[in-house]
């Protein structure tokens, strides 16, 4: 009974924390997608694997994207199948945002790595490719290198500019402290919506935009 209290005033405090949307007004990410008002550049899908993307620069980002690979093993003697093997493998490309020029794609097995080095040259498959512009290439030096894994997003690119304070707008009881969901208000280029989720600038000038459950975006 006890603890059922406790978790009946927890979930009354963390509702009281929550606000009513400021701009009902104001369109979601997602409908300005819908519209073709934001278009997609680099969507953060496939199938049910998610790729990760890692920015190199304001224009130049690296995809590790997962792929499934399936293989059918059969009995010598017989020729029939007797198993299907699912290994995974994962594809790698440079690419180019402004552009839409991809400098190098290789698909690799899983447990090969990617690495960056700190002067930003990518080292696939023991080569280097050379920053900025990635259309050198050279035995790779992995002396100094770091996994991409280490570099997040956020600490390449700043948050979009907000016309107005996030808000807190439910919580749902997804764990022992439940789960918030967030409204974000933003605006790039006169264009003002919201996202549910956080956005980053790709770069000073332009309309590039990303976010971290949709992928990279661009205002139309």
């Amino acid at each position: 009974m006890k603890k059922l209290t406790t978790l009946f005033f927890t979930a009354l405090m963390l509702q009281s924390c929550t606000s009513k949307d400021k701009h009902p007004d104001i369109l979601t990410l997602e409908k300005l997608i819908e519209n073709g008002e934001v278009i997609f550049i680099e969507k953060k899908d496939s199938v049910s694997l998610f790729p990760f993307i890692t920015f190199l620069s304001d224009s130049v980002y690296l995809t590790q994207t997962p792929h499934h690979i399936y293989s059918e093993t059969k009995n010598p003697e017989s020729n029939e199948k007797t198993a299907t093997e699912v290994s995974i493998k994962n594809n790698f490309a440079l690419k180019n945002v402004f552009n839409g020029k991809t400098y190098h794609s290789e698909m690799l097995d899983s447990k090969s790595s990617v690495l960056i080095n700190e002067k930003n040259d990518v080292i696939i498959n023991d080569v280097m490719f050379l920053a900025p512009d990635y259309t050198s290439k050279k035995p790779a030096d992995t002396a100094f290198a770091k996994k991409t894994s280490d570099i997040k997003v956020d600490e390449k690119l700043n948050e979009l500019d907000e016309f107005d304070k996030s808000i807190i707008h439910k919580w749902t009881n997804t764990g022992r402290l439940g789960t918030m969901h967030e409204i974000f208000y933003y605006q790039l280029d006169g264009k003002k919506f919201k996202s549910a989720s956080s956005c980053y600038l790709i770069t000073e000038n332009g309309n590039y935009f990303y976010n971290g459950k949709l992928g990279i975006l661009k205002i139309n």
